[in-house]
């Protein structure tokens, strides 16, 4: 504890002494804030003592940063520690309004203090006397309602009228007075173009203080100014119309009025000599001037037609000035009854410029005192033309434009393209001529006539050349007061009746097409059906001409109407004349099959009573006519190609369509066997072909058989199969035969190898696929051979001399591996013929040597066994030891023991061998002990 103690009074010392250094580098600003003598003069005898610990002094960096700041004791008194040199700023910041002489002080600090220890005073000289100059509010609308004038002049006087201080309103009408004393003042303002009003006293009186005067000043409004010029020039006796949507009223000596549609205004002008207009006492608010200029008899036409004016506390001019540009006139365009024409366009000097209304009368407007020709246009309506004519201001309105003629049109309607037909127009008044016109291309004409009672006759262009075109009706009076646009003609009609002869039963489902030769369109095309009960049809009022009668079967609610049937005569042609058409008669031929197949084949229809149909299906889609009703079936004949079944069943009663799809290609292929080394009985019955898919594994396996043998060398075997189309396959022929026994070749079958060993084959060929390049299997290649003394268990390898052609061999490969018999012989194969080999033979404690091309002479070999341990018993394991052997011929042998000191050396020719084991001691010395060994044959 004592240790303890002393500790932490050492400690304590140490940060006294530690503060007390600090304390001394410390330098500090300070001052008094006090008021002026005019202040202190100003106060009462009864007014408290000044306080003055509501003022802060700050010390700043000379870029406005504050990095201390202190209050002022109630006497002014502040200190402000400064534990940095360099130069500062000292700023005193009192309440708003406050006035100081100083505000501010710059600074330096350093080895002799701030500013050499010398006191900063602050002197608190007066306060702010502030008001406002009360704008004129007119609505809502009014964007500031509590604002004022700015720019109005307000001096502060002394009692007996002395100028003071002068200064100017805000934006917002606000006014202030800084570093006023406590006194007795007066208020006075003043704007070279603005009524400023006083409401009460202009007489304050300001305390120890800052005061804000009362609303005592105010303005009743403000003026909006505008100008009205016709092509530059100003306009006198432009009326201008006051309004708002908020602003209920205002000051206007000159009266409201009304303007242009009666619509009461709040004020209104009239353009001086100058253009200029100007209302005067606005209140703040959001207007809308609208102009207004009448002649004696005309409106003028002045742009814009209304301007939107926000007024706020200042006088506004209006940046875009009225322009007069013409005046309006109206008229009417009326037919030969004095109705008017809706809709009639207005051409003045070639340009559009108005459109009727329902009563036909016009407006046109920004015309100016001038000729002009106005013209009207309407389809089927011809006008009088007012040339040359002049427009002047006091015009009540322009005669009106009459219409002289209408047109009279109508249709000829024609069953035959080829023929063209004209129309007479007649008994008209005795100032019209008759006329005739061509109807055009689709039977249309039209004449342009002035009113009164016509006649309109059809006939054919040449009637001599074509009498058959006769017209109905002969003819058709009109009366024409207006356009007349629905006269209609046509030519005479026929009636065309037939028959159909069915295999079975006819039914509603057979339709009979009549279709005019040379139509362009389907309104000359008309169709019939037949009923379940009746096989005859008739096509009624048909016009004379050329037509074709077409037949077909198709139910009527198939979305393709496609013929379900096949016709003797599927269409008729007949000449139309003027007399019904009879005897015309269908007769079916059969019933239509569809067939749509990937691949030509070749095919026969099976029907139910008669020969077999022989059918070349090609690729693509066709149709057959089955003509025998009944259930058929269709046969595939030799196809390379499988369908999916060998026949398809078709029946009339439901006639389905024939899809033929190819799934599977026929792949073809043969293998040639050599046989001159087989006695007839050695060859195989068949040959298995092993089939691998392209991932290497087994998809299908198939049998070749055998095909011929024309007495040659040869036998040919043949293979196939189906596939798929993108498949790639290995075919690897084998011979399944097995050996009797293990090593022998006598009692057993010697196999056959085939070349190449394994073809690969991608299907890609859409249909018949190419024969597969023929495989040749000859009699496989066997090596015998011996070990002397005889002695099983021999290991024999068969290794390649080189690289294989047909076997997966390189050189080195191992091709056969099998071992001696007891009585040393071995048998190695079948292997291909197209390379040579060496044979390797080998086993554990023998040393063989080749003594011929198949045969080895055996040689057993001996081992030495060492165990190494210590004089003295101990149980630690013997550690490891260096065994260094030698031995005659240049052999040498250095090994490491195991831990226990046992170690064999094997394989070793009879012979003298040395032996000397090496145990490491210590890193200075190595302890070796030698002794001498014989190992006898």
């Amino acid at each position: 504890m004592a240790l303890h103690s002393s500790l932490i009074a050492a400690t304590f010392l140490i940060l006294l002494c530690s503060t007390s250094v600090h304390a001394d580098s410390i330098h500090g600003c300070g001052g008094f804030v006090e008021a002026s003598q005019a202040l202190i003069k100003s106060r009462k005898p009864t007014d408290a003592k000044l306080d003055y610990s509501h003022i802060t002094v700050e010390l700043q960096t000379l870029d406005g940063l504050v990095k201390d700041r202190t209050q002022c004791a109630p006497n002014g008194y502040y200190f402000i520690p400064v534990y940095d040199k360099g130069s500062f700023i000292i700023k005193v910041k009192g309440p708003e309004g406050w006035s100081w002489d100083p505000d501010k002080v710059p600074v330096i600090v350093d080895h002799s203090g701030c500013n050499a220890n010398e006191d900063i005073n602050f002197r608190f000289t007066g306060f702010s006397l502030s008001g406002r100059v009360q704008g004129a509010v007119g609505g809502e609308s009014c964007p500031s309602k509590n604002g004022g004038p700015s720019n109005v002049a307000v001096e502060l006087l002394s009692p007996a009228d002395d100028r003071i201080s002068s200064v100017v309103t805000s934006s917002t009408g606000d006014y202030s007075f800084k570093n006023v004393t406590p006194g007795k003042y007066k208020l006075r303002a003043s704007h070279p173009d603005m009524n400023v009003e006083v409401r009460g006293s202009t007489e304050v009186e300001l305390g120890f203080g800052n005061s804000v005067v009362g609303d005592i000043f105010s303005v009743s409004g403000y003026e909006i100014r505008g100008l009205v010029v016709a092509q530059g020039n100003p306009i006198l006796g432009v009326h201008i119309y006051l309004y708002s949507d908020d602003v209920s009223e205002v000051e206007c000596p000159q009266g409201a009025g009304r303007g242009p549609g009666n619509r009461e205004a709040l004020c209104h002008a009239v353009s001086d000599a100058d253009g200029k207009i100007t209302f005067k006492s606005i209140p703040c608010g959001v207007y809308e001037l609208v102009p207004y200029y009448k002649g004696e008899n005309t409106v003028f036409d002045v742009s814009p037609p209304t301007i939107t004016v926000a007024v706020e506390h200042s006088h506004v001019a209006v940046p875009q000035k009225f322009q007069v540009t013409g005046f309006s006139i109206g008229g009417r365009i009326v037919d030969g009854h004095g109705a008017g024409v809706v809709g009639a366009k207005v051409i003045v000097g070639g340009q559009e410029r108005s459109v009727t209304d329902e009563n036909g009368y016009y407006k046109l407007d920004q015309v100016t005192s001038n000729r002009y020709t106005i013209q009207a246009r309407k389809k089927h309506y011809k006008f009088d033309i007012l040339k040359d004519f002049l427009v002047l201001p006091n015009m009540a309105s322009i005669p009106d434009v009459k219409a002289t003629a209408y047109d009279v049109c109508g249709v000829v309607r024609m069953a035959d393209a080829g023929f063209r037909a004209k129309v007479a127009l007649t008994h008209g008044p005795e100032n019209v001529k008759p006329q005739m016109k061509q109807a055009d291309e689709n039977g249309k004409f039209c004449f342009q006539v002035p009113p009164g009672d016509y006649r309109l006759s059809a006939l054919a262009v040449t009637p001599e050349n074509t009498p058959e075109l006769v017209f109905l009706p002969p003819y058709v009076d009109v009366s024409v007061r207006s356009p007349l646009l629905n006269v209609e003609f046509s030519q005479a009609q026929v009636n065309i009746h037939g028959k159909v002869a069915c295999k079975e039963k006819c039914d509603s489902h057979i339709s009979i097409m009549l279709v005019r030769l040379g139509a362009k369109s389907n309104r000359d095309r008309q169709t019939v059906r037949l009923t379940d009960d009746h096989d005859e049809f008739t096509f009624s009022n048909i016009f004379p001409g050329k037509y074709r009668l077409e037949v077909k079967h198709a139910p009527t609610d198939s979305a393709v109407e496609e013929d379900k049937w096949c016709w003797e005569q599927s269409s008729i042609d007949v000449d139309v004349g003027t007399e019904d058409v009879e005897g015309i008669l269908f007769s079916q031929k059969g019933y239509w099959l569809d067939v749509t197949s990937t691949h030509d084949v070749d095919a026969r229809l099976i029907q139910p009573a008669g020969e077999p149909v022989l059918l070349k299906i090609k690729k693509g889609s066709q149709r057959l006519c089955v003509e025998s009703p009944g259930i058929h079936v269709l046969e595939f004949v030799d196809s390379c190609i499988f369908f999916g079944s060998p026949s398809v069943k078709i029946d009339t009663g439901n006639l389905l369509p024939v899809y033929l799809k190819g799934e599977k290609y026929l792949l073809k292929g043969q293998i040639d066997v050599d046989h001159t080394s087989l006695s007839p009985n050695e060859l195989p019955e068949s040959i298995a072909v092993d089939v691998f898919d392209s991932k290497n594994g087994v998809a299908d396996s198939t049998i070749a058989i055998p095909n011929q043998n024309d007495g040659t060398n040869t036998a040919v075997y043949e293979y196939s199969m189906w596939t798929h189309r993108g498949q790639k396959l290995t075919l690897v022929p084998r011979d399944s035969r097995t050996l009797s026994s293990v090593g022998s070749v006598n009692d057993g079958v010697k196999k056959i190898l085939f070349y190449p060993r394994q073809r690969e084959i991608s299907i890609t060929h859409d249909g018949c696929q190419p024969l597969v390049p023929s495989f040749t299997g000859r009699l496989g290649l066997y090596i015998e051979g011996s070990v002397s003394p005889p002695i099983s268990g021999v290991n024999i390898k068969i290794v390649a001399a080189g690289d294989g052609h047909n076997a997966p061999l390189k050189k080195g490969d191992v091709a056969f591996e099998t071992s001696t018999a007891p009585d040393g012989t071995f048998v190695g194969g079948p292997l291909y013929d197209d390379i040579d080999y060496t044979i390797d033979a080998s086993k554990p404690g023998y040393h063989l040597k080749a003594v011929g091309p198949h045969t080895f002479s055996c040689q057993k070999l001996g081992q030495i066994s060492v165990r190494i341990y210590s004089k003295e018993y101990t149980e630690e394991p013997f550690p490891s030891v260096l065994l260094s052997l030698s031995g005659d011929d240049g052999y040498r042998n250095n090994s490491i023991t195991g831990v226990g000191g046992r170690f064999n050396f094997e394989n070793l020719f009879p012979g003298s061998f040395y032996l000397r084991p090496l145990l490491k001691v210590s890193p200075e010395k190595n302890t070796a002990v030698g002794f001498y060994m014989t190992i006898l044959k």
